[in-house]
């Protein structure tokens, strides 16, 4: 893909929709950085949200009589959004907003450019829907997800560094932590059933389960731990936590499908498990101390030269010239 030289662009207006995993966030940062005016546009209440520009808090969980209210506020305050805005691309993180993702077709294509940000299970579960379809360029934020979407471009997640490190302790203690967002698509149980036996041999070791907690809050918790689980068995490629702890000099523990680590670029401190091995590996990195902090300073090196902020927003920045 040829390199954005946003030297010769003219500024661009941009709208991202949704959230999802800070994703838009820290993209909007590094557009903004670049002189692109950028707005971000959330519709539900997010917990592990930053700060965004527009925020409709809406609950995620609604039931069939809230339905048409629901759709009134989030189309009133879209249309108020997109005619104040003039702008040159809509981002749709997970596509559009409305059933079948029809708002693409019938709204958005009447006043843009449409990007659509596959980022997960609604790709997964139910596939590219009809109003995707008709978006300007499709792209994903992990390669598993090309096999949903074939014709789409894999670019990594924006990971803004965000400066923290692991705290040492001083202590005897061996931290094991796990923040799952969703304990069905993490693997949670299987975690949970490691971490018992754990336990048991090692009274050393304690089990750090971070959930609901505000974004902040969660970093702060997560620089205690000595090591991470980020997901087992389930979605087959790392998450966003992944990449934060990795930052923080933590080795982190994730599930990679066999088919995708062509994609992975090597040393990356990942350590890669099942359900089957998360045991027996978990213990090799409670018993190897030199094992953690080598792991750990390949995971940073990894997220510095992968998920390079600039690389990557110049990269998305090519995919919308393409398309305006």
């Amino acid at each position: 893909m040829p390199i954005y030289n946003h030297e010769k662009q003219e500024s661009m207006k941009i709208l991202h929709i949704r959230n999802i995993a800070n994703v838009a966030y820290n993209l909007s940062i590094q557009q903004k950085d670049m002189g692109h005016q950028v707005v971000v546009l959330d519709i539900i209440k997010n917990y592990t949200s930053e700060k965004v520009d527009i925020s409709l808090d809406l609950p995620m969980k609604y039931s069939k009589k809230d339905l048409f209210n629901r759709f009134k506020i989030i189309s009133a305050n879209l249309l108020q959004v997109v005619h104040d805005g003039d702008f040159d691309v809509f981002h749709l993180h997970d596509a559009g907003i409305f059933p079948k993702d029809i708002d693409i077709p019938i709204f958005f294509k009447r006043y843009g450019k449409v990007v659509v940000h596959w980022h997960g299970s609604k790709l997964r579960n139910h596939g590219r829907t009809f109003g995707s379809k008709f978006a300007d360029a499709e792209i994903v934020s992990t390669p598993d997800l090309l096999e949903y979407a074939p014709d789409a471009i894999w670019i990594p997640n924006i990971i803004p560094w965000h400066g923290l490190s692991k705290i040492n302790r001083n202590d005897d203690r061996i931290i094991i932590g796990h923040a799952p967002t969703n304990r069905v698509y993490k693997g949670t149980k299987y975690f949970l059933e490691a971490m018992d036996q754990l336990k048991k041999k090692y009274p050393n070791v304690e089990c750090l389960l971070i959930e609901n907690k505000p974004h902040k809050e969660a970093m702060q918790l997560l620089q205690t731990c000595d090591i991470v689980v980020d997901s087992v068995d389930v979605l087959g490629w790392y998450g966003v936590l992944t990449n934060e702890v990795q930052q923080m000099g933590i080795p982190c523990c994730t599930w990679i499908k066999p088919g995708l680590k062509p994609y992975l670029e090597e040393p990356s401190g990942i350590v890669n498990v099942t359900k089957d091995n998360l045991k027996q590996r978990l213990e090799e990195l409670i018993l190897d101390e030199n094992l953690r902090k080598n792991l750990g300073g390949n995971g940073r090196k990894y997220v510095e030269k992968v998920h390079n902020n600039k690389v990557i927003c110049e990269k998305l920045l090519t995919v919308y010239d393409r398309v305006i």
